[in-house]
């Protein structure tokens, strides 16, 4: 696969400490993109994230592959599980009662592209000059819009916006989405935490992952708009460009 990525995470303009976590696998086989926001305070949100994070690389080898959309999700639920216990475990052994992280990844072989979600971090994908995200927020707010009882426009503006059904760390029930892409022709692959989508528009992204730039300008370039709108939060961005040749078909 002829793939060109990047990644970085900013503590913003207001916070004084980064909960959140990034990071980009890649071995022959199988590139892995994982974004985290963490939740709970300087005590406890970097852990959250962090423990996500370290224990994929854990699982994460030379020899990693996936032969199947079935055997990425069956690896997803097993990490995703171990984690969500994981951080339980810690929570309740340090008295954080309100521990937890998002989590937003992404799996790309040769013959698929698999994400998988909890909370509000989001993957988007970039394709015939259109940003789509392809991942579902997992917030109160989200669920209104679904209900057909408040706007889209109203959910912007909507004071209880970052408010989160799901994370890993909140219940010993774990939910999460799945998805996969089969024969795809994407140009792009995206993900975030709210600290980017919070503050700039699809549409900007979109300008921006179109610019004739490298692509680890253009993942710094998203975070200076990020800041220079106000930078409320941290911001973490994993960014994959497939050039030519790339694509499976």
């Amino acid at each position: 696969m002829n793939l060109k990525y990047s990644y970085k995470t900013d503590v913003g303009r207001v916070r004084s400490h980064n909960e959140d976590a990034v990071q980009i696998f890649a071995n022959e086989h199988v590139l892995i993109m994982v974004v985290a926001d963490g939740m709970g305070g300087h005590a406890s949100g970097d852990v959250a994230s962090r423990m996500a994070i370290q224990f994929i690389e854990e699982q994460f080898n030379a020899t990693l592959a996936f032969a199947t959309k079935e055997e990425v999700s069956s690896w997803f639920g097993d990490v995703l599980e171990k984690v969500n216990s994981d951080i339980l475990d810690y929570a309740h052994e340090s008295n954080a009662r309100k521990m937890g992280t998002t989590l937003v990844i992404a799996v790309i072989s040769k013959e698929f592209i698999a994400f998988a979600n909890i909370g509000d971090s989001r993957a988007y994908i970039l394709a015939y000059d259109k940003l789509r995200q392809v991942t579902k927020d997992h917030t109160f707010v989200r669920e209104l819009v679904e209900k057909g009882q408040i706007s889209e426009r109203a959910a912007k503006l909507h004071p209880q916006k970052n408010v989160i059904n799901k994370a890993l760390g909140a219940s010993e029930v774990l939910e999460f989405d799945f998805l996969t892409l089969e024969h795809y022709d994407v140009d792009a692959i995206l993900l975030c935490t709210d600290g980017l989508t919070g503050l700039v528009e699809d549409q900007e992204i979109l300008a921006v992952l179109k610019t004739d730039i490298d692509t680890e300008a253009k993942v710094s370039q998203l975070i200076e708009k990020a800041n220079a709108r106000g930078g409320r939060d941290n911001v973490s961005i994993a960014l994959v460009e497939f050039k030519e040749g790339s694509t499976s078909k």
